[in-house]
């Protein structure tokens, strides 16, 4: 079976120079994860391809990068400083072929500063950060995972105090799950257990009973791990 077959090929405009350019996408039968993290990381046997390395679309020709989830609003001044940080410095290449793990992580890395320079939605500059913490696991690379989670983190939390995760692929139950799950993951015990009861308590809860109970699980898994902290002490 050639490789080619696990992947098509799909058409972009780039949202910031407006040239049009071609991406790879993972058919889905070859992309089914064996495995669903606490925190939605999917992991593939080999033999799959993990779509994630193909999330982040980015413009040969200008660099700018960018996923189907980024808007195309640019805030004044933006596009400028975008010119000036990315471009200027863009050494023309192509994204649009398979990647290996190297690329996938350029990839976000290029997206996640094209989105703080653009000034995208909280929301979304996490779900890159958290994707990229995801490939860093794959990797073993445990530095660099919770780097990101950390980073991943950092931005649902401001996502949740400005509601900006309206009109993106999160809802509020899911900002503070992943609060929760991202903090238990780095240590936090104490705000793990806090934002899991805040999922478990919220007005919506009984219309969403599958993230309420994986709160729960992971409200008494937080627990646990604060206890066995506490007695290592």
């Amino acid at each position: 079976m050639q490789p080619l077959e696990a992947f098509y090929e799909k058409k972009l405009t780039c949202i910031y120079c407006t040239k049009p350019f071609k991406t790879l996408r993972v058919r889905s039968r070859f992309s089914i994860p064996y495995q669903i993290d606490s925190d939605f990381c999917p992991n593939f046997r080999a033999g799959n391809y993990n779509p994630h390395f193909y999330f982040v679309n980015v413009c040969p020709e200008c660099g700018f990068a960018f996923s189907e989830e980024f808007s195309d609003r640019f805030p004044i001044s933006s596009k400028e400083i975008i010119r000036v940080q990315i471009t200027e410095n863009w050494t023309k290449r192509d994204f649009g072929q398979v990647r290996d793990i190297q690329q996938a992580l350029e990839a976000y890395k290029l997206a996640i500063l094209a989105g703080s320079l653009k000034k995208e939605k909280n929301a979304v500059l996490a779900g890159l950060c958290l994707r990229l913490a995801w490939l860093y696991r794959s990797e073993n690379n445990s530095e660099q995972e919770k780097r990101f989670m950390g980073m991943a983190l950092k931005a649902y939390e401001e996502s949740f105090v400005l509601s900006d995760f309206t009109g993106t692929s999160m809802s509020e139950l899911q900002v503070l799950f992943m609060i929760g799950e991202l903090s238990r993951r780095l240590g936090q015990y104490a705000k793990a257990v806090s934002y899991f009861a805040k999922v478990i308590q919220h007005k919506d809860a009984k219309d969403k009973q599958k993230i309420v109970n994986m709160a729960r699980e992971q409200w008494r898994v937080a627990k646990e791990e604060k206890h066995q902290e506490t007695i290592q002490e």
